[in-house]
């Protein structure tokens, strides 16, 4: 699983730049006094998010700095976050009998799940970041509730077939997007 996060970004129906946040951030703010109507989503979940130009490279660069970690109780260079947990007697039992601890067994399960591109939840995440892709970008456009219900469905072809109008850009993106949705 891609670790680092990206942004894809648009106008109106034109494909501007492609890149982690900073890359793009900046690609973007030259871009911006020639560009209308930006528009730009988290390729990972669809999400559209908005970023604040305004200011020098360097100004926009501490804006979005990672903040500087404090110092926390457990393993925080690992990654570690401490939460409950609440399972069964029967789901408890079997985590007793594994080699390793609840924690770690926890752990290789998801992380197996979530390198699993065909893994049902993954195909479902997949699902939902084309569908707020969609939405944003095609809620007015003919087509768009059948080729939503079409994706839902698992229906590659019917989606294929139901937005072949749509501007290449955004056929491009959808099927970006929908890579491990089906």
């Amino acid at each position: 699983m891609n670790s680092s996060t990206t942004y894809t970004a648009f106008s109106g129906d034109r494909y501007l730049a492609n890149g982690e946040m900073m890359e793009l951030i900046l690609k973007i703010k030259q871009l911006q006094e020639t560009t209308e109507n930006i528009l730009i989503f988290n390729d990972q979940n669809g999400r559209q998010i908005d970023f604040d130009y305004t200011g020098s490279e360097q100004e926009i660069r501490e804006r979005y700095a990672e903040p500087e970690p404090t110092k926390k109780v457990g393993r925080p260079k690992l990654g570690v976050i401490s939460r409950e947990i609440t399972l069964q007697k029967k789901h408890w039992d079997w985590l007793d009998q594994q080699s390793a601890s609840a924690s770690a067994i926890i752990r290789k399960l998801i992380d197996k799940e979530l390198d699993d591109p065909n893994s049902e939840s993954n195909k479902m995440l997949a699902k939902q970041a084309t569908d707020r892709f969609m939405s944003a970008m095609l809620g007015d456009m003919p087509n768009y509730e059948e080729a939503t219900r079409a994706l839902y469905q698992g229906d590659k072809q019917m989606l294929i077939a139901l937005i072949h109008n749509y501007p290449k850009d955004i056929q491009e993106y959808i099927f970006k997007l929908s890579k491990n949705a089906f």
